[in-house]
């Protein structure tokens, strides 16, 4: 159930969250002083102000350490794309700089950037999976980073490991960014902030019974706050979700630096626009 809600869109997410604490912020202002329950309810009259405090004091450690948890895996998955993105650039700079044919590099690196930004982010966006053609892109990228080698004897053989190094970085950040997109807070601390700020809701209620002014103000301002904290963060909960989603946007970029099939490279334009 929490999954579900969660997995929501922000106008949905913040409407039911709105929707069940009006509805319990209603039923508690009835019970406490509609006609049949009065009489029962303030029976329960001499609640004092620290079991609010009490309350609100778990509420906000426990949403603090939701907090933290979301944006943390926010934070992480920028860094997961940003690093993918630089691990792409250096692949691609390095294979230049090798002196080994570095068109099946290139367009291997194409592909794999293509599959990303087309196919893998909606994957991600929708169900928290990697796509298979991204997946099969990698392993063509690595295949051919592995198998483009200098002659043993040859000075610039050290390129050959930093080349692969650099590939199976590229693995290793998209490795982390999958991760990232399938994993979400634990579904058992969302519960307990969703109980708690209920919770939060009848302590109000307990400290209220006198009069109605004061319990519907209380009630109105406590009840505001919590539902738009609990939307908000909520609404990061997942890196690679909208609306509030990490960008591929610099794995895009990587496409920039690298030309077309059949176009020329900067250098060699630099060459021809010189006449060399």
């Amino acid at each position: 159930m929490i999954d579900a809600w969660l997995s929501l869109p922000l106008p949905l997410m913040f409407l039911t969250v709105a929707g069940f604490y009006s509805a319990t912020a209603v039923f508690l202002f009835c019970l406490c002083f509609g006609s049949p329950t009065r009489k029962w309810m303030l029976s329960f009259n001499g609640a004092v102000a620290e079991l609010f405090s009490a309350i609100m004091v778990i509420f906000g450690i426990l949403i603090g350490f939701v907090a933290s948890d979301v944006w943390d895996r926010d934070r992480r998955a920028s860094v997961a794309v940003e690093t993918e993105s630089a691990n792409l650039t250096m692949l691609n700079a390095l294979a230049a700089a090798s002196g080994l044919p570095a068109d099946g590099i290139r367009h291997a690196i194409r592909a794999y950037v293509s599959a990303v930004t087309e196919k893998e982010w909606p994957s991600m966006a929708d169900d928290g999976v990697g796509a298979a053609a991204a997946e099969e892109a990698l392993g063509a990228l690595l295949r051919i980073v592995a198998a483009t080698q200098h002659d043993a004897k040859d000075a610039n053989a050290r390129f050959d490991n930093l080349l692969l190094d650099t590939a199976l970085k590229v693995q290793s950040a998209r490795a982390d960014r999958i991760v990232l997109s399938a994993g979400s807070s634990e579904a058992v601390k969302w519960a307990c902030v969703l109980i708690l700020a209920l919770t939060g809701q009848i302590s109000i209620a307990m400290l209220h019974l006198d009069q109605r002014r004061p319990h519907l103000a209380a009630m109105v301002i406590f009840t505001s706050s919590v539902v738009l904290i609990i939307a908000l963060i909520a609404a990061n909960e997942g890196p690679f979700q909208p609306p509030i989603y990490v960008s591929s946007d610099p794995i895009a970029r990587v496409l920039k630096l690298i030309p077309k099939p059949g176009a020329a490279s900067p250098t060699e334009a630099l060459a021809a626009s010189k006449g060399i």
